[in-house]
């Protein structure tokens, strides 16, 4: 009887590891398959509803980034070169499209890193690996893209504030939450940051405390 139950268990841990290996190749098989042409796609196994809408979402995002880019790079990069092109304010018109590229890669790594679904860790390292390569890609172009969670926040700091919350644990005040990116491209800003920034609570003083009357 033991021989059989050995033989049993081992059979399963083949097969349970058969799977696992099927799963992460499958990952790395669909993110191969998205790099080619529409027509030269082969369709993958299926996977469960949500996963599947989830994983197109950020590749979605990550290809409309690039696309975004590969027009806009070559076309802000000259006319980036005139005197009248400082700031997100007077910058060229492809600075919306360089923004939205950065913007859409940003968002594809948040989701990454904030909401990984039911994707198993090599799975999602995966994922987490290509879209950081088309973030690399980027910067390699001269698109920064810089978020401030973390940071120490100052009212001289060139960011818009969108909210402050009060938080009895802090000492100073910090940015809690990146809304939107600071992009530079090729030392220009052309977005500035929006962010959630967190303060000390303010302090109770006696002279705050609501006096109450004794009765007469």
């Amino acid at each position: 009887m033991n021989t059989v139950y050995v033989t049993q268990g081992r059979a399963l841990m083949t097969r349970q590891a058969g799977h696992a290996g099927h799963r992460n190749g499958r990952i790395r098989a669909a993110l191969g398959q998205w790099r080619q042409p529409p027509e030269f796609r082969i369709p993958p196994p299926l996977l469960d509803p949500a996963t599947a809408a989830w994983v197109a979402e950020v590749l979605a995002e990550v290809e409309a980034a690039e696309a975004l880019a590969a027009r806009a790079v070559p076309e802000a990069a000259a006319a980036s070169e005139a005197p009248e092109a400082t700031d997100e304010a007077t910058g060229p018109a492809g600075d919306g499209a360089l923004v939205g590229a950065a913007t859409g890669i940003w968002r594809a790594l948040r989701k990454l890193d904030q909401d990984a679904g039911s994707l198993s860790a090599a799975d999602l390292r995966q994922i987490r690996i290509q879209v950081r390569a088309s973030r690399r890609a980027l910067a390699d172009d001269g698109l920064e893209i810089q978020e401030h969670d973390g940071e120490p926040f100052d009212s001289g700091l060139s960011l818009e504030a969108l909210v402050f919350e009060d938080d009895p644990e802090l000492t100073r005040e910090v940015v809690l939450e990146t809304v939107r990116p600071t992009v530079y491209f090729r030392g220009r800003r052309i977005q500035m940051g929006q962010v959630i920034v967190g303060r000390p609570a303010p302090q109770q003083t006696p002279g705050d405390e609501t006096t109450k009357e004794t009765p007469a």
